[in-house]
């Protein structure tokens, strides 16, 4: 399609909008994919199924204390099984100690075919480009069609749900590493969604958090009992952060236990739950349990969307992130994934982004990239492109 000349000042008839847009560095429109109904309805289902059986392993890998696995050990492993059991207390969900968002990555043919690739509950980056910014693009440019597109309104309902009669969910901190662009205007549509919820917020960079021996405190010295970050567990776990978190009293969106929803080993949890589902891929933690493969991807535990990763095509290393993936193995292990193709048009790969909001599939996006490893990260030239569906 012919791309709007300028797409950022349609986001200005939103309050945030402005602030937020640097969040859509990533975003293009000279391409727009177009579903179907059933289509959409198959890409829902599916991941409805997909985040019920994500939060089956993760009882899994609890249950039968599996961290060492998955490369959790010592301390932080028992403070994640702490943070499990406040949220899955007596074999009942509780809401208020969940999480906010999280992401499936899918491969889809277009067809039937859909597999995991990948699940991103730790941190929501994309969020805003898949509420706002397609929702913007779908007014502007296709105001006939539909779109699978719930997920501002399903935020501020999140929202409201976990401050409910929680004492000291009024206000909200949102921190991220800075300068980051990116997650910063993140942050400040992340910010507005609970605003509507009826929750202060404020913003400030993490490295402003300050600890006075018993609590932690924000920049202007006054005690922080809600921390909603996007910043990954990974970079915290190794400094003081944990321990004092213990004893602090705040709590923080996403919990703890998030990462472990977000760890790549779970890929390899779940391939042994549910040997030979549709809609995952074969998984393992050493190379001989995905054996005969043609595609493998090879990925470290640790590291979200950026973590260190190997694809190798029927013998021949076709991307590498080298020392890194190495090191990154030995510290922590690594996932060997059999990888499915993803949707190509020439030289384009393109991925789904099925975005989870509470328990239930309410939106998603589009992801393309040339680079293979588009499914489990991807490269510098990655782009969200949007969708819309007829019917």
């Amino acid at each position: 399609m012919k791309p709007r000349a300028d797409w950022r000042p349609g986001l200005r008839k939103y309050p945030y909008g402005v602030r937020a847009m640097s969040a859509g560095a990533g975003w293009r429109e000279d391409t727009v994919y177009e579903f179907s109904a059933s289509q959409i309805d198959l890409i829902e289902s599916v991941a409805d199924e997909l985040h019920s059986m994500i939060a089956v392993a993760v009882r899994h890998v609890v249950e039968h204390k599996l961290f060492a696995a998955l490369g959790i050990r010592g301390d932080l492993a028992r403070m994640l099984e702490a943070s499990w059991a406040d949220y899955w207390a007596g074999g009942r969900r509780n809401e208020r100690a969940g999480g906010l968002a999280g992401r499936l990555t899918l491969a889809y043919d277009g067809r039937d075919s859909i597999k995991l690739l990948g699940c991103n509950y730790d941190t929501g980056e994309g969020l805003f480009a898949a509420s706002i910014i397609q929702r913007n693009w779908r007014e502007a440019m296709a105001p006939d069609a539909n779109q699978f597109n719930g997920l501002h309104e399903a935020l501020v309902e999140r929202w409201e749900e976990m401050a409910a009669g929680v004492p000291g969910r009024g206000r909200m901190h949102a921190t991220c590493a800075t300068p980051d662009p990116v997650r910063e205007g993140e942050l400040v549509y992340l910010a507005a969604t609970a605003a509507e919820a009826g929750i202060d917020s404020r913003l400030l960079p993490l490295h402003s958090i300050a600890w006075d021996g018993r609590r932690f405190l924000d920049d202007e010295g006054q005690a922080i009992s809600w921390l909603a970050k996007l910043y990954p567990w990974d970079g915290l776990a190794d400094d003081g952060f944990l321990q004092r978190l213990r004893s602090s009293g705040m709590s923080v969106l996403s919990p703890l236990w998030c990462w472990l929803w977000s760890n790549h080993g779970l890929l390899a949890v779940l391939s042994s739950l549910y040997p030979r589902h549709p809609n995952l891929c074969r998984a393992a933690l050493d190379p001989s349990g995905i054996a005969g493969a043609d595609m493998v991807t090879v990925r470290a535990f640790r590291g979200l969307d950026g973590a260190p990763t190997r694809v190798v095509d029927h013998g021949a290393v076709v991307a590498d992130d080298g020392p890194e993936i190495g090191g990154d193995v030995a510290a922590h292990g690594a996932v060997w994934l059999e990888t499915p193709p993803c949707f190509r048009e020439e030289d384009t790969r393109a991925v789904l982004h099925a975005w989870i909001v509470g328990d239930k599939c309410l939106g998603m996006g589009v992801r393309e990239s040339t680079d293979p490893r588009l499914g489990l990260g991807g490269g510098p030239d990655w782009a969200m492109v949007p969708h819309l569906f007829r019917g």
